[in-house]
């Protein structure tokens, strides 16, 4: 296919170790190596990468306002707006051959597509309004309502819908069943686009302090979904029964961190927890490669996270909570399934430090199984979308389309406009 020059809208801080924000760099860079020009319109806040083929545009910064937190938010209503302007001087500025939004940033990808004629691949990485009951701010009947409508828009506004698990695809047929749909699963985890000096097992294990006792890593946001009050039980099981095993919290907001701390104090679980906090990406696989096991405590969603790809290609056992976010992917012969509460999750841990062989099993189980997960899938995919929105015709295909993968000028620029 001849070379595109993509616009990409992405309503996250590009680059910060969150789901949305890796899978935004993995389509960048599948796109950039296919020799697509991609321009990258994203927050003002995150690390450049280094992809050759990309530029990143970033809006203005809030005034007092450093980052933005995992979903709805004052500041991203603002953000957003900006996002706004800056892709309609954009779009003046250069001729795009495709739009390519991610989440919220749908509903203006969609209406400039619709304005201008130019395709338009809408990236759904979860349910909007399913994302807001996922959270405490914002998460009334009406707000509920007006994310399922812009829901609704974004959908009838594309070209292509890609996502990333089968529950998506699912909620895309039940609101447009002949819209164009894409199952392409977030299974990329090579972290190639930074140069961060990764610390080694012998130094981490030093760090903590940890001796010969197991090590059981969970990785990820510590918002209310993620189950870390599962946790939290699970090590105070751990404690009661005197299991000898170390709980290391990778991930966080400063704010969600010390209040995380507190309470591992006040409950007196400091020998069997350490919070470690962010880190970047390169780091967090020297944390993989030290621990003995992976864990998932997600209490609600149905999309599938980003983190389950990496886990399973690890070699380490698996402890998730037995939820259809998980069970799209997960089962009983690849992971330790649980139900979601703390005793639960901690037997889970138990039983991965007392059955080494079963454990093994399962881990090598779902290495085998991950095998099928390659860049190579997921560039073809990629190329697929772009090869589907760029075809032209109806903007709704005479059937649904799905392509699962394993189941079936460079630089940065910053607000300156």
């Amino acid at each position: 296919m001849k070379s595109k020059r993509i616009l990409m809208i992405s309503p996250q801080p590009i680059f910060e170790p969150r789901g949305t924000p890796f899978s935004v760099v993995y389509r960048c860079r599948a796109l950039c190596r296919m020799g697509h020009r991609v321009d990258l319109l994203t927050y003002p806040y995150g690390r450049d990468v280094q992809i050759d083929g990309l530029r990143i545009v970033r809006v203005p910064k809030l005034p007092g306002v450093e980052g933005v937190p995992i979903g709805p938010s004052i500041p991203k209503i603002f953000l957003d707006v900006m996002l706004v302007g800056w892709m309609i001087v954009m779009m003046f500025r250069r001729r795009y051959d495709l739009i390519w939004s991610h989440e919220e940033a749908g509903t203006f990808g969609g209406v400039a597509s619709r304005l201008t004629g130019i395709p338009h691949i809408y990236d759904m990485h979860s349910d909007l309004s399913q994302q807001i009951e996922n959270y405490d701010r914002f998460s009334g009947k009406a707000a509920i309502w007006i994310f399922s409508a812009i829901t609704r828009v974004m959908i009838h506004f594309s070209d292509v819908v890609l996502t990333i698990c089968d529950d998506l695809v699912e909620a895309v047929h039940a609101i447009a069943p002949r819209k164009r749909v894409m199952l392409v699963e977030n299974y990329c985890t090579e972290v190639d686009f930074l140069d961060d000096k990764a610390p080694s097992v012998s130094e981490l294990r030093k760090h903590h302090n940890v001796n010969g006792d197991p090590v059981a890593l969970y990785i990820g946001s510590l918002e209310p979904y993620q189950g870390i009050d599962i946790l939290i039980g699970a090590a105070d099981y751990l404690k009661e029964q005197n299991v000898p095993c170390r709980l290391l919290i990778v991930g966080g907001r400063s704010e969600q961190i010390e209040a995380l701390k507190a309470e591992v104090k006040r409950r007196s679980l400091g020998q069997f927890i350490d919070i470690v906090g962010a880190v970047s990406p390169v780091v967090v696989e020297s944390y993989v490669d030290m621990c003995d096991m992976l864990l998932t405590a997600r209490s609600k969603g149905t999309n599938t996270p980003l983190k389950i790809y990496s886990y399973m290609k690890s070699g380490k056992p698996i402890v998730a909570t037995n939820i259809y976010s998980h069970t799209q992917i997960l089962n009983d012969a690849n992971a330790m399934l649980v139900n979601p509460e703390g005793v639960a999750f901690g037997k889970g841990i138990e039983r991965m430090v007392v059955d080494r062989p079963y454990a093994s099993a399962l881990a090598d189980q779902a290495q085998e199984e991950a095998g099928a997960f390659s860049n190579e899938i997921f560039e073809a995919n990629i190329a697929e979308a772009v090869a589907l929105a760029m075809s032209g015709g109806s903007r709704e295909s005479g059937g649904s389309r799905e392509s699962g993968g394993s189941r079936d000028e460079a630089g940065s620029e910053c607000a300156a406009l």
